[in-house]
């Protein structure tokens, strides 16, 4: 922001992890969409977070290569067993 947020902006910057999980009210939500209509650097906030946490849900849900998988499984058998070994 190039000059102070004001009042409206810090509340949105306060709320704005529910708005985008989807955890706050109606009331609240619509608040906030109105305020992003008027505020271009709210809305641009807004928007650049809703698609950076689209793009690691996105990320999340691609599968791992099986030969990363299989180091990950034999890096904990090797932990396990040296754990074992110290009981």
């Amino acid at each position: 922001m190039t000059q102070k947020p004001s009042a409206t902006c810090r509340d949105v910057l306060e709320q704005i992890s529910a708005y985008l999980d989807g955890d706050l009210p109606a009331a609240a939500c619509g608040e906030i969409e109105r305020h992003c209509g008027e505020c271009p650097e709210c809305a641009a906030l807004v928007d650049g977070l809703r698609r950076t946490v689209g793009l690691c849900r996105d990320v999340g849900q691609t599968p791992l290569p099986a030969s990363v998988r299989d180091r990950a499984r034999e890096r904990v058998r090797q932990l396990m067993a040296v754990k074992e070994s110290k009981s």
